[in-house]
């Protein structure tokens, strides 16, 4: 089960599919639309897609109605060829798929990305920050407090009734140990997102596509790929652009800055940047077309990753390494999993403004070393390539249903 857009985790979600479907595997997902036919099924690169009409009013009722939505669809999808596996990635759409006696008769294996109720809670903080009036945010601490126990709840509901869980990396395995206390870790597989080698790889003519993004011959290209939310670190990102451009650092008065990603806050960022002194160095893109996207990674000079908090894996970092770009991150979430394999420069000292400004110059100052280097692409293949992962996340649910089917046969054979 999905959702309907493709980026981010959204991304994973669709490239593992897309794959499982070509070994030979009938893969069907599960999605809510607020822009297609209600029941519709779509044939996505060899997944069956099918949407139910979602409507966003009261979290409770829209909980709900996803509940209910997942539930038909799945019920159908069952009657019409038996499920081997069930994979869920949101527990909104979930929680009652899993919960069921049909549910429970299934191996079923969710990939836990990040605790959402966390990101609830980081969200309402940041909200009650920027709200003014006293009364409103008593109103709005009221308000909050159950949806975020409510969350916490529907994540350890498709916890427990796992049979094996997903996870992308060592960190995300940690929230499930201090959050979920009552979920077996034994369950827990770790196996890394992927990246497609083919789509994210260097330009054979670089001149020529940042000429076709409009960017100076000697300019300094910095490319950060985000939404545009509190905890993606882009406010952090933007004032350390205006240090590095005062500072001394070689090349410091070239450096530019492109942000791709949509989101609540881009507004205020254009209005950071603005009182900076340094919109003419800082691109907000919006939301740009995969094609675009991909040439700004092949264009860029670095890649910033500034996060603050709950970087389940890292998407974007590999997708930037993939196409030999060096990445600077901050220490959140899995962010050093990732960079700490390589070059411990170009991790921040921690997520303020001032870290990353100081990495972005100790880059600056060492990045001729990486002269004809393809150290980072050669990592991203060797350790993420999509179709090795693929390779191992069937491994992993082969294995996982075999041992299903002996525990529910064993059961039948005892009566249990």
């Amino acid at each position: 089960m999905c959702p309907e857009f493709i980026g981010g985790t959204y991304s994973y979600i669709y490239e593992l599919g897309r794959r499982l479907a070509a070994k030979g595997h009938s893969i069907d997902m599960i999605v809510s639309t607020r822009t297609y036919e209600d029941g519709s099924v779509e044939d996505l690169d060899g997944i069956r897609v099918h949407r139910y009409t979602f409507r966003r009013v009261h979290p409770a009722y829209s909980t709900a109605q996803h509940l209910r939505n997942t539930y038909a669809a799945f019920q159908e999808i069952h009657s019409r060829e038996p499920v081997d596996l069930i994979g869920i990635h949101d527990t909104h759409l979930g929680l009652k798929t899993a919960t069921s006696a049909l549910g429970r008769s299934i191996c079923q294996i969710p990939t836990y990305h990040a605790p959402s109720f966390l990101e609830y809670r980081f969200d309402t903080e940041r909200k009650l920050e920027a709200e003014p009036s006293p009364l409103r945010r008593a109103v709005t601490r009221m308000g909050a407090l159950p949806l975020e126990r409510m969350q916490w709840r529907f994540e350890r509901g498709v916890l427990r009734a796992a049979d094996g869980i997903l996870v992308l990396s060592r960190y995300t395995r940690g929230h499930i140990e201090r959050n979920f206390p009552d979920v077996d870790t034994g369950k827990v597989k770790i196996i890394p997102s992927g990246v497609d080698i083919e789509r994210f790889s260097p330009a054979e003519d670089r001149a020529s596509v940042r000429e076709s993004l409009g960017f100076a011959s000697d300019s300094i290209q910095l490319l950060s790929v985000r939404r545009l939310a509190p905890r993606m670190g882009l406010g952090n990102l933007i004032r350390a652009i205006a240090l590095v451009r005062g500072g001394d650092a070689p090349g410091a008065d070239r450096v530019n800055l492109t942000i791709c990603g949509r989101g609540e806050l881009m507004e205020s960022l254009k209005s950071l940047a603005s009182e900076l002194g340094i919109s003419e160095h800082v691109d907000l893109a919006g939301r740009v077309l995969d094609e675009d996207l991909d040439r700004h990674y092949k264009a860029a000079d670095l890649f910033v990753l500034p996060t603050t908090d709950l970087e389940g894996f890292g998407i974007s970092t590999v997708e930037a390494l993939s196409a030999n770009l060096p990445v600077v991150g901050t220490p959140a979430g899995a962010t050093p999993e990732i960079l700490g394999q390589i070059d411990e420069r170009l991790l921040t000292e921690d997520t303020s403004s001032e870290a990353i400004a100081a990495a972005i110059c100790r880059w600056l100052r060492w990045r001729d070393e990486d002269g004809g280097t393809t150290r980072y692409r050669d990592f991203a293949v060797e350790n993420y390539a999509w179709d090795d992962v693929a390779d191992r996340v069937e491994e992993y649910y082969s294995s996982e249903i075999s041992s299903f089917r002996k525990r529910r046969d064993g059961d039948r054979l005892t009566g249990g």
